[in-house]
């Protein structure tokens, strides 16, 4: 057996009668180890799951679940596996925005599709073919997309003399093609850094974007962090009017999921090893990263005494995560759920998971100071981005590993 699995193995890796590219069209993400090299103890699991819900059931609610295979461009297939970073790794990423009756899909290329009236074709077939918007936007890798009043919006990295600028362009929708135009380009260059998410927020009087930027690699924090002269490690504000910037927040490592609807702030953040976190976001509060985190270093080993993360935000002046997972699900988007979705689920925020492949149902004290709720439901898939769809009620769920779109909805 360990003959067969070491020939498959090398089989794959040399991409031998076209293997890996078969393979990879299918599950263009996905992570040959786990099926190689799985030895679960089916007890274990049973004991370990033990009242966890699996999709499409939650605790109070019987969903139902539909997942349509995406087909992207040839592009998208071609360069996956190329790009890699802290927050993005080896996986083909793609983000969904809802607009009017139709769904905008954007690839981790910068390719920009628009799946015409979704509202009706949602649930029909098991495919979906997006057009391809034609444009002349060239990213290094996109990192989000926001639409707000007929502009997409697409923020990316931009190498330059083998250092990265940070950037977030705009075009006009209601176009035949994607004339983009720059918003916000960073004069700081630096070779660890990452854009992040976007959302739109009114800051003293002003309506603009608030913005995250990320420093670091895997295992080793960026130096700027708590520079409070720099932009990296930071959720910056740009106005609309494109007036100066400001600081909003500092002493964050990568962004993951934000939040915003004018009165609070809420963002989701990749920690290091069992660290990630949910924070209340005020203007001019630090979070505390590379100095303190309830995550340890990757490389942590349990003979290590020295602990290398200070553990008490508030006694070095830090803002204390509203909730920080140590387990380390490899946190996502965060998203609210209207209030007619469900009344089991009034006030209640999804956030998604990574490397859990999870969602998360949650609910929020009044002030959002602690979480009051926290009910995981295994969905078994990467979740990198959330959409609620209003047209139809739909939950929507970007399953990067597969390249497909989950679809959640209410049973009848």
């Amino acid at each position: 057996m360990l003959a067969v699995i070491i020939v498959f193995i090398i089989a794959v890796d040399y991409n031998s009668f076209g293997l890996k590219n078969k393979i990879y069209k299918t599950y263009p993400n996905i992570q040959l180890r786990k099926f190689i090299f799985k030895k679960n103890s089916i007890m274990h699991h049973f004991k370990n799951d033990y009242n966890v819900k699996f999709l499409p059931k939650t605790q109070f609610e019987n969903l139902k679940f539909y997942k349509k295979k995406i087909i992207f461009s040839k592009k998208y297939y071609n360069n996956l596996n190329k790009k890699v970073t802290i927050s993005y790794k080896r996986y083909g990423t793609f983000f969904i925005n809802s607009y009017n009756n139709d769904l905008i899909i954007t690839d981790y290329e910068g390719s920009v599709y628009r799946a015409y009236n979704f509202k009706n074709e949602a649930l029909n077939a098991n495919e979906l073919s997006p057009t391809i918007i034609k444009s002349n936007i060239e990213p290094n890798r996109v990192f989000d997309t926001l639409i707000y009043k007929k502009k997409i919006y697409i923020s990316y990295s931009k190498n330059e003399n083998n250092c990265n600028l940070v950037v977030i362009d705009h075009a006009e929708l209601d176009q035949k093609e994607l004339k983009f135009k720059n918003f916000f380009k960073s004069k700081e260059c630096n070779k660890l850094a990452t854009p992040g998410k976007m959302q739109v927020f009114k800051n003293d009087k002003k309506l603009g974007i608030i913005f995250s930027i990320a420093e670091g690699s895997y295992n080793k924090p960026g130096k700027n962090i708590q520079n409070k002269k720099s932009i990296f490690g930071k959720i910056i504000f740009i106005p609309f009017d494109e007036s100066l910037f400001t600081i909003f927040s500092i002493g964050h490592r990568v962004i993951q999921g934000l939040y915003s609807d004018q009165k609070i702030i809420i963002s989701t953040e990749h920690g290091p090893r069992g660290g990630d976190e949910i924070n209340k976001i005020i203007i001019n509060e630090n979070y505390g990263w590379p100095i303190a985190s309830f995550g340890e270093k990757y490389d942590f080993s349990y003979n290590n005494k020295k602990i290398t993360y200070k553990k008490k935000h508030y006694e070095e002046n830090f803002k204390d995560p509203i909730f920080s997972f140590i387990e380390g699900i490899g946190i996502s988007e965060i998203i609210k759920l209207p209030k007619f979705f469900s009344k089991y689920y009034d006030d209640h925020f999804i956030l998604g998971s990574l490397n859990g492949n999870s969602i998360y149902f949650i609910k929020f004290n009044h002030n959002f100071e602690k979480i009051l709720t926290l009910e995981d439901v295994f969905i078994g898939h990467r979740v990198r981005d959330l959409e609620y769809f209003n047209e139809k009620d739909l939950i929507l769920l970007a399953l990067e590993e597969s390249g497909e779109l989950g679809i959640l909805l209410k049973s009848l």
